[in-house]
Protein backbone atom coordinates (compact mmCIF):
# COMPACT_ATOMS: atom_id res chain seq x y z
CA UNK A 1 0.00 0.00 0.00
CA UNK A 2 1.60 3.50 -0.01
CA UNK A 3 4.30 4.28 2.03
CA UNK A 4 3.03 8.06 3.21
CA UNK A 5 0.69 7.99 6.33
CA UNK A 6 -2.17 9.37 4.53
CA UNK A 7 -3.87 7.45 2.26
CA UNK A 8 -4.29 8.37 -1.54
CA UNK A 9 -7.69 9.50 -1.16
CA UNK A 10 -7.12 11.37 1.51
CA UNK A 11 -4.04 13.39 -0.35
CA UNK A 12 -6.06 13.78 -2.97
CA UNK A 13 -8.60 15.74 -0.62
CA UNK A 14 -6.23 17.74 0.74
CA UNK A 15 -4.68 19.02 -2.62
CA UNK A 16 -8.17 19.95 -2.98
CA UNK A 17 -8.16 22.09 0.19
CA UNK A 18 -10.68 19.86 1.85
CA UNK A 19 -9.71 19.74 5.49
CA UNK A 20 -13.10 20.20 7.54
CA UNK A 21 -13.32 16.49 8.65
CA UNK A 22 -16.76 16.14 8.66
CA UNK A 23 -16.64 17.69 4.73
CA UNK A 24 -13.72 15.43 4.25
CA UNK A 25 -15.73 12.19 5.03
CA UNK A 26 -18.86 13.27 2.68
CA UNK A 27 -17.05 14.20 0.18
CA UNK A 28 -14.79 10.44 0.48
CA UNK A 29 -18.46 9.34 0.34
CA UNK A 30 -19.71 11.25 -1.95
CA UNK A 31 -16.45 10.53 -4.18
CA UNK A 32 -16.64 6.97 -3.44
CA UNK A 33 -20.22 6.39 -4.89
CA UNK A 34 -19.55 8.07 -7.89
CA UNK A 35 -16.59 5.70 -9.31
CA UNK A 36 -18.27 2.93 -7.98
CA UNK A 37 -21.03 3.91 -10.60
CA UNK A 38 -18.14 3.66 -13.44
CA UNK A 39 -18.11 0.14 -12.54
CA UNK A 40 -19.61 -2.65 -14.86
CA UNK A 41 -22.62 -4.32 -13.83
CA UNK A 42 -20.26 -7.25 -12.36
CA UNK A 43 -18.67 -4.28 -10.14
CA UNK A 44 -15.17 -4.34 -12.07
CA UNK A 45 -13.48 -1.61 -13.86
CA UNK A 46 -12.49 -1.47 -17.50
CA UNK A 47 -8.24 -1.62 -18.02
CA UNK A 48 -8.87 2.02 -18.96
CA UNK A 49 -11.59 3.08 -15.90
CA UNK A 50 -8.38 1.19 -13.71
CA UNK A 51 -6.00 3.68 -15.10
CA UNK A 52 -7.91 6.63 -14.84
CA UNK A 53 -8.66 5.27 -11.25
CA UNK A 54 -5.19 4.74 -10.07
CA UNK A 55 -3.87 7.88 -12.30
CA UNK A 56 -6.29 10.82 -10.65
CA UNK A 57 -4.96 9.25 -7.08
CA UNK A 58 -1.26 9.45 -7.97
CA UNK A 59 -0.87 5.94 -8.51
CA UNK A 60 0.07 3.26 -11.05
CA UNK A 61 -1.53 0.29 -12.30
CA UNK A 62 2.01 -1.38 -11.37
CA UNK A 63 1.23 -0.44 -7.65
CA UNK A 64 -2.13 -2.44 -7.70
CA UNK A 65 -0.84 -5.06 -9.05
CA UNK A 66 1.96 -5.33 -6.53
CA UNK A 67 -0.44 -5.09 -4.07
CA UNK A 68 -3.31 -7.85 -5.31
CA UNK A 69 0.10 -10.32 -5.56
CA UNK A 70 1.09 -9.66 -1.97
CA UNK A 71 -2.58 -10.03 -0.82
CA UNK A 72 -3.64 -12.61 -2.97
CA UNK A 73 -6.37 -10.97 -4.50
CA UNK A 74 -7.99 -12.55 -7.64
CA UNK A 75 -9.80 -9.38 -8.32
CA UNK A 76 -7.54 -6.79 -9.47
CA UNK A 77 -10.28 -4.89 -11.80
CA UNK A 78 -12.91 -4.79 -8.84
CA UNK A 79 -13.94 -1.41 -7.99
CA UNK A 80 -14.58 -2.00 -4.25
CA UNK A 81 -10.94 -3.36 -4.01
CA UNK A 82 -9.04 -0.33 -5.73
CA UNK A 83 -11.15 2.13 -4.03
CA UNK A 84 -11.06 0.35 -0.56
CA UNK A 85 -6.89 0.50 -1.03
CA UNK A 86 -7.32 3.93 -2.29
CA UNK A 87 -8.74 5.14 1.05
CA UNK A 88 -12.58 5.25 0.04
Amino acid sequence: MNTCAMTAAERLQADYGVTDPDALAQELQDSKAAMLSWAGRNGRYTVDDLEAVLQGHGETLRNWADECEAHGFHNVYSAEAVLTWLGY
